[in-house]
């Protein structure tokens, strides 16, 4: 059974690889030492010499103990020329900064007001915040945290910066309970009743910095105001298992999006949560991340551990063949491992790089005019 499932990943990815020159206008594949529980793009671009830009995005380590972990700042470099052929060996990659924390991480973020400040997520009970001017390129022994938040009692994965308000971040986790945190001053407020189980994602309101959305193995989506009391909007049974991932558009206030292990991303309007505005079907296995694209107000994607990253257009209405839900926009199928992050390029429309447990990161662009 694991061979003949082997077979067919190995399969699928000759046929993809082979109808990369028709399907995209970039493909960049790198493999890293070890794999990456986290991935997102800085918003900087520099420009070099006249005739490429470059970028960096922030890495994670997960080496299963057998090594230190490290925050990792990598750095592309994208020729001018690098569109010319969807495969360019012209783009560059290398790690420019490597930081070794005392334990394993699960989610890394930097502070959208202050990108050098990075939050990191992990088994602990503690919120390690790192501030990358503040340690070496290329450390060789644990680093302390320049910060340390304190409120929870267990690890997880669950965080998220305020784009607000300048040093907040809100967390979930193992312990049931969400934390809400200024990096100054410590734990604002705590909600021990709002989940049963186990908070797997949380999501910060792009307009008003009071609001954030929570998903959790109990499978509800909950909408909390922190400047109101106990007045929790909830979604009992917002999908038919647990509920992995959430976010809030960036272009509409009251539009947020749930995926779950029922294999499905939904789409919610938080002013009527009787039921969802949309239900989307593609991915064949848990769907463990959901984002909105930062360019396009009816985009977002979804990744799984199906091995597939889906962009939907909730615009699109075109019949689809399969199982597929109509809205379907593309099917990034390069990946032969579980999809463990994604992260939409902010400085380049459709263009999206992508980490899997088989330790692959790639940097892939469609067509806009084609698709958009």
């Amino acid at each position: 059974m694991i061979q003949s499932e082997s077979n067919l990943i190995d399969e699928e990815f000759k046929i993809w690889k082979k109808n990369v020159k028709y399907m995209y206008d970039l493909v960049f594949t790198q493999a890293l030492k070890w794999p990456s529980t986290s991935i997102q793009w800085f918003p900087e671009i520099e420009r070099e010499n006249n005739c490429a830009t470059k970028q960096r995005v922030l890495l994670s380590t997960f080496t299963s103990q057998m090594e230190t972990e490290n925050i990792l700042i990598g750095c592309f470099t994208f020729p001018d020329t690098a569109d010319d052929t969807p495969t360019s060996n012209a783009i560059k990659f290398s790690i420019t900064q490597s930081i070794p924390v005392k334990t394993e991480i699960n989610k890394s973020r930097y502070c959208p007001q202050a990108t050098n400040l990075i939050a990191l997520k992990t088994e602990e009970s503690e919120i390690l915040i790192y501030d990358t001017t503040k340690h070496s390129s290329f450390g060789e022994t644990e680093d302390e945290p320049d910060a340390c938040l304190s409120g929870h009692t267990a690890g997880g994965f669950a965080m998220d910066w305020n784009k607000n308000n300048f040093g907040q971040i809100v967390s979930g986790g193992q312990d049931r309970t969400i934390c809400v945190f200024d990096i100054n001053t410590g734990l604002i407020h705590s909600y021990n009743k709002t989940h049963s189980d186990i908070i797997n994602d949380i999501s910060y309101n792009a307009f008003n910095p009071n609001i954030f959305a929570s998903v959790s193995d109990d499978m509800k989506l909950c909408i909390t105001d922190i400047r109101k009391e106990n007045d929790v909007a909830t979604v009992t049974k917002a999908h038919q298992s647990s509920i992995e991932a959430v976010d809030f558009s960036p272009f509409r206030s009251e539009l947020v999006s749930t995926s779950g292990s029922d294999n499905v991303v939904k789409i919610w309007d938080t002013r009527y949560l009787d039921s969802p505005l949309f239900i989307l079907e593609g991915h064949q296995n848990d769907v463990m991340q959901v984002k909105w694209s930062p360019h396009y107000e009816s985009v977002l994607a979804s990744s799984s551990k199906d091995r597939r990253v889906i962009m939907w257009d909730l615009n699109k209405n075109t019949q689809v063949s399969g199982d597929s839900s109509n809205e379907t926009l593309f099917v990034h199928g390069g990946h032969t491992n579980t999809v463990s992050d994604f992260d939409w390029n902010p400085a380049e429309p459709i263009e999206i790089a992508s980490v899997d447990d088989s330790n692959f990161l790639h940097v892939w662009k469609i067509p806009i005019e084609e698709y958009v």
